[in-house]
């Protein structure tokens, strides 16, 4: 069983490290952000990269620890698409249950949701890519 979680840890430690960062960006009361009037809806961006960010980090872990095929399958790709969704929005749930000065925002799960699905995309050509797993290798 340890060497289990031991494993578990060493292949996902990326995803482990973004959803810590997500965690502490949308749920602490007053996470450190950048200068939000820099940019028009900067926030829904940073809501998008980051979603798509965890899309992207749980595919390329699994894909890693699983580098003899190809695990990147479209029904893959699409129960990871719905579970990151159904993560961001328990993300939103907790913003408004935990009232620490943090909201729910339709338009924040709205952005998540569009980041996740761009990362459905363009995440599995660039792992194959960098893993050096050839499409049709499954």
């Amino acid at each position: 069983m340890a060497h289990k979680i031991k494993r578990f840890f060493i292949d996902f430690w990326p995803t482990l490290l973004v959803v810590a960062v997500i965690a502490y960006a949308t749920l602490h009361s007053n996470p450190v952000t950048p200068d939000m009037s820099l940019v028009p809806h900067m926030d829904k961006l940073i809501h998008a990269i980051m979603m798509g960010g965890l899309l992207s980090a749980i595919a390329f872990d699994w894909q890693r620890s699983h580098r003899s095929h190809n695990v990147l399958t479209p029904r893959f790709l699409w129960t990871l698409f719905a579970c990151v969704v159904v993560f961001s929005c328990g993300d939103e749930i907790l913003q408004k249950a935990m009232e620490n000065g943090r909201s729910a925002d339709i338009l924040d799960f709205a952005a998540d949701t569009a980041g996740a699905l761009i990362a459905l995309f363009t995440a599995p050509p660039v792992i194959r890519a960098v893993l050096k797993i050839p499409k049709n290798n499954a």
